[in-house]
């Protein structure tokens, strides 16, 4: 193989895996309430982050429909805190009635890159977690 051939090589193998590596990236995931999970009318919301992250909200709805920064109509919504490493919580300022609800996070992450004049800038575009269904059931009073 000749020089030429073997450097566009190397460069069409080092583009791939960048591509890889720019795809697997880890995205914000929701951790609690976990899908599916029968919480009480009061439940924290979890949802794990990576580094760079800007957590912006968690939303609450009755539909699991969303638009590009979050759901068509919310029930609730709450500013996430850092706890721990990694992770951001948050509870409603009201509690929810007994039902189906789905829960999401939005975050902004410095995902838009361009560059010019050989520098790189990167600036932050909104995203979410998928929607996480749970259901709130109010424990039942003691007979």
């Amino acid at each position: 193989m000749s020089r030429g051939r073997q450097a566009f090589v190397l460069a069409l193998v080092a583009a791939a895996v960048s591509v890889q590596a720019g795809a697997a990236a880890p995205l914000a995931s929701a951790v609690s309430p976990a899908r599916g999970a029968v919480v009480t009318p009061s439940p924290v919301f979890v949802a794990a982050v990576i580094r760079g992250d800007q957590p912006l909200e968690i939303q609450v709805a009755t539909s699991p429909a969303v638009t590009a920064i979050g759901f068509r109509a919310n029930v609730g919504f709450c500013f996430p805190v850092r706890s721990g490493r990694g992770r951001v919580r948050c509870t409603l300022g009201t509690a929810l009635r007994n039902g189906t609800y789905y829960w999401t996070l939005l975050y902004q992450r410095y995902s838009r890159c361009q560059v010019v004049g050989g520098r790189r800038y990167c600036f932050p575009e909104p995203h979410l977690t998928a929607p996480t269904r749970f259901t709130v059931r109010e424990a039942e009073p003691a007979p």
